[in-house]
């Protein structure tokens, strides 16, 4: 695998690895919390949407359109320890799609479609590859903030 993969990998297990252990330390009703009515998610919604979106962008990476119920994670209230073993599923689904990666050429074209926002004028696999782990991190962060404004209501 090359240093660049490598580096990808190691960028998204400690995502991943991080997220598994706040979400070890939250009980179900803290997953499912929703700080405001409207317009934000639940700790839960946030890491199954974050999990679907890895597994989507990749296969797309892969030249493979995924079929997947986008709307339907964005309802989804799981308990805590489903979503570590989740988390921890989807850990090691990641190190058998790099090493698959690993043996594509990552410039090759990929045909995408997208729900919404613009894509670049020649997407390839690594690009797929490279939004996959930023749209994670975005999530990451939302869902850190949302751990904070839970801890902090319950004081």
């Amino acid at each position: 695998m090359s240093a660049h993969l490598n580096a990808s990998l190691a960028v998204l297990d400690e995502l991943l690895e991080g997220m598994q252990n706040l979400l070890g330390g939250l009980d179900d009703e803290a997953v499912n919390w929703i700080p405001l009515a409207n317009d934000t998610n639940s700790i839960a919604v946030m890491v199954v949407h974050t999990l679907g979106s890895l597994d989507t962008w990749f296969s797309r990476g892969f030249g493979v359109e995924l079929p997947r119920n986008r709307q339907a994670e964005f309802s989804a209230q799981l308990g805590a320890r489903e979503l570590v073993e989740r988390v921890a599923q989807a850990r090691e689904r990641s190190k058998a799609q790099y090493a698959r990666l690993a043996e594509l050429d990552l410039a090759a074209p990929r045909t995408l479609t997208r729900s919404f926002g613009p894509l670049p004028a020649e997407p390839n696999a690594a690009w797929c590859v490279e939004h996959a782990i930023i749209h994670a991190g975005e999530h990451w962060g939302q869902i850190q903030l949302t751990r904070q404004l839970y801890d902090a209501r319950a004081r």
